[in-house]
């Protein structure tokens, strides 16, 4: 037999388990009873995708838990970190704004600066910033 790379194992890991063939779901199935870790960390993934998927960033403190308590090193590293900005995280899953448009125009800034950098006055990179369509 054949062992499959780590990039196909993750692939096969991160489908929905309908998109991936008999075979790939045999293949899958003796790996994760190989490694009761991978298989840990497969549902404690499957289960934040769904999270983030689906906005239910109030069934975060659960996840956490068993992440922490259950999960293998990897994923309690990941949980560990979340902890950090929870407040921010918790709302970036429950929320329905998004950043991505200021974020788009800090870029557009940005590259305005840089492109005239040194070269330009605050007053002449202003004209730039407000004279450019976004």
């Amino acid at each position: 037999m054949v062992i499959p790379s780590p990039r196909r194992i993750t692939t096969w890991i991160m489908r929905h388990p309908n998109a991936l063939t008999g075979n790939q779901r045999e293949q899958l199935g003796r790996i994760l009873a190989a490694c009761p870790d991978l298989a840990a960390a497969r549902d404690l993934a499957h289960e934040f995708s769904s999270i983030a998927r689906e906005r239910r960033g109030t069934d975060l403190t659960a996840w956490m838990a068993r992440a922490l308590g259950h999960g293998p090193p990897p994923v309690q590293a990941f949980a560990a970190f979340l902890q950090n900005d929870w407040d921010a995280v918790v709302n970036g899953l429950t929320l329905q704004w998004i950043s991505g448009s200021v974020e788009g125009q800090v870029t557009r800034i940005k590259l305005i600066k840089r492109r005239s950098y040194g070269r330009a006055s605050f007053d002449l990179l202003r004209t730039f910033v407000l004279a450019q369509p976004p």
